[in-house]
């Protein structure tokens, strides 16, 4: 090698031996788990407007679900009355908030307009006797004014067009609203049953792959590599850095922060490897940003490698109610050795800020929210969590431990909170899994926006 030709190639000789990560890759990672947004509310002076425009925000979330679960009641609620009326005393049981409350309110008097209100209700009535809750209670019987209509579809939005008219005594929308019940009834009953059929084939896709691999016919198309894999960790981290710093300058200055967070999170880790010595060409075969064996059938394998996600994603779930119960049996048992009873929310999952956004949003912002879920999300997540930080994990452990552990940071940086993240791990293992199969990431960004567009397509319909 000539003299020049060494001094050109030296940095890069140096990063091949080199491939360990900075010190500070690993603390970076452990830092996006801490809510620094909170850590700075009490220094930013903001901190009372900021909890409760998050409070806001979950109240419209709940809202939104408790839509789902009202219209399920209205198309099934003349078959039985007993059982209505108990399923609206579970709601009225479970409810977080004044306008939770209220909703349900006019949910069991357009149900049961000749009943009084459920024992849950009343006790609520009698502890807040000068709140929201109780004046929707008292005129509701009575009809409602155009003018109360505007001011209570500000709190509670669809759930307005449930109270009664004063004129007519009887709600404008009856017709209406029973007849949509009935078909978004039907809708969840036809989606139930296309999400098991999915699974189904998805367990007979995964059984059938996993025969060929081990009689090998079929080989997976990701090869290890330990070159420059440190420094795919370290723009893992970076990415984490600034996506976690985003709500933090989003404090002081507000939505740009947090776009200027999701601009730095995608440019600086690329930035930082190519600093690092790593070529934009080399980033992308080491991450899987690649065409692989062609762009469309790289989709069609991730749209059919879905069904296998699903049937992963089924694992997932069960683990997540199954320590949702043992969080709410610990909970009631608790309180049973000490007294009392149980107050607060039910241990479970937290609902994500998606959901509150999308309640009564109009045309373009839910439009918006489908741009990020299905667009944004999966082409970023997968370059940095199946590309880099798998890739990482792929170059000094085998498959197994490194989708688990790659599905884990997943599942963990999401706030869908603790319950959800054994959920969130199993998609996020088999969004790896595609990885494994096809290297290129086309497949599992494929994947993940359908998973996203699926949910918010359904909100969207629903709310």
């Amino acid at each position: 090698m000539e003299a020049d030709e060494w001094g050109e190639n030296l940095p890069r000789v140096i990063l091949l031996r080199k491939r360990r990560p900075a010190w500070w890759a690993w603390p970076l990672i452990l830092l996006a788990l801490i809510p620094l947004d909170v850590l700075w509310e009490p220094f930013t002076g903001n901190a009372e407007t900021d909890q409760k425009s998050e409070s806001i925000q979950d109240e419209r979330a709940s809202l939104l679900l408790l839509k789902l679960q009202s219209q399920v009641l209205i198309a099934t609620g003349q078959l039985d009355e007993s059982l209505t009326r108990e399923h609206l005393e579970s709601l009225a049981e479970n409810a977080k908030g004044e306008n939770e409350v209220a909703a349900i309110v006019l949910l069991e008097n357009f149900l049961l307009p000749s009943l009084d209100h459920s024992p849950a209700i009343e006790k609520w009535i009698r502890e807040h006797p000068r709140g929201f809750a109780a004046d929707v209670a008292e005129s509701v019987k009575q009809g409602i004014s155009a003018k109360m209509r505007a001011e209570w579809a500000k709190k509670l939005g669809w759930f307005v067009d449930l109270a009664p008219d004063a004129v007519l005594s009887s709600s404008l929308r009856t017709t209406e609203i029973r007849l949509r019940a009935v078909m978004i009834t039907g809708m969840m009953g036809l989606l139930f049953f296309a999400v098991c059929a999915g699974v189904l084939t998805g367990c007979i896709l995964l059984v059938i792959h996993r025969r060929f691999l081990r009689s090998g016919r079929r080989r997976n198309s990701f090869v290890p590599s330990q070159e420059f894999s440190g420094i795919l960790l370290e723009s893992f981290s970076l990415y984490l850095l600034f996506m976690t710093l985003g709500p933090v300058f989003s404090i002081w200055i507000g939505f740009w922060g947090t776009v200027a967070g999701f601009l730095a999170s995608v440019f600086i880790p690329i930035l930082w490897a190519s600093w690092r010595g790593l070529r934009w060409r080399e980033f992308r075969v080491l991450t899987g940003l690649n065409r692989g064996q062609g762009v469309w059938r790289e989709v069609l394998a991730g749209g059919i490698g879905y069904l296998g996600v699903m049937a992963i994603a089924t694992i997932g779930i069960g683990m997540t109610l199954l320590l949702s119960w043992v969080g709410e049996s610990a909970v009631q048992g608790f309180h049973h050795i000490v007294g009392g009873e149980a107050s607060g929310e039910p241990p479970g999952p937290e609902i994500h800020p998606i959901v509150g956004w999308l309640y009564d949003s109009n045309f373009w912002m839910k439009s918006v929210l489908l741009l990020l879920a299905a667009g944004y999300a999966p082409l970023v997540e997968e370059t940095f969590f199946r590309g880099a930080l798998q890739g990482y994990f792929r170059s000094r452990f085998s498959f197994l431990p490194a989708a688990l552990l790659t599905g884990l940071i997943f599942a963990a940086l999401h706030p869908q909170g603790f319950y959800a993240i054994p959920a969130l791990a199993a998609i996020g293992f088999g969004l790896s899994l595609l990885r494994e199969w096809r290297d290129s990431l086309i497949a599992s960004m494929t994947a993940h926006a359908i998973n996203n567009g699926i949910l918010v397509v359904i909100l969207w319909s629903f709310a």
